[in-house]
């Protein structure tokens, strides 16, 4: 099961839902539902947006499914447009050093983050 099948799961489990009951809601079968939930199909890409909507989710909850679904997908994209000069090369300087960062620095820069 992929971390956004865990997600759905416990929101589903949370509401009270069964799978069924969710995929009614979503416009889905709960076959659909269940291949999504375990990784065997993708995500569709209005998917996030459509839960968010039906279940009435906070910006925490929906940023929650999101950093799921790049989690499920295995990449992150970042958009380099209108930002600034600064914040590009930033970004470009960590996507081409990502592979040499040690989970020490890892965890330090997440802490930076957080803030």
């Amino acid at each position: 099961m992929t971390e956004f099948g865990k997600e759905i799961r416990k929101l589903r489990i949370d509401r009270g839902e069964i799978m069924k009951s969710m995929a009614d809601k979503l416009g889905i079968t709960s076959a659909y539902l269940s291949a999504i939930e375990c990784g065997k199909r993708n995500i569709p890409d209005n998917f996030i947006d459509q839960i968010t909507s039906i279940y009435n989710l906070s910006k925490n909850e929906k940023a929650k499914l999101e950093d799921s679904v790049a989690l499920a997908n295995h990449k992150v994209e970042i958009a380099l447009d209108d930002v600034s000069e600064s914040k590009q090369e930033l970004a470009l300087k960590f996507a081409r050093s990502f592979d040499d960062i040690d989970d020490r620095t890892a965890k330090k820069i997440r802490e930076l983050l957080k803030n």
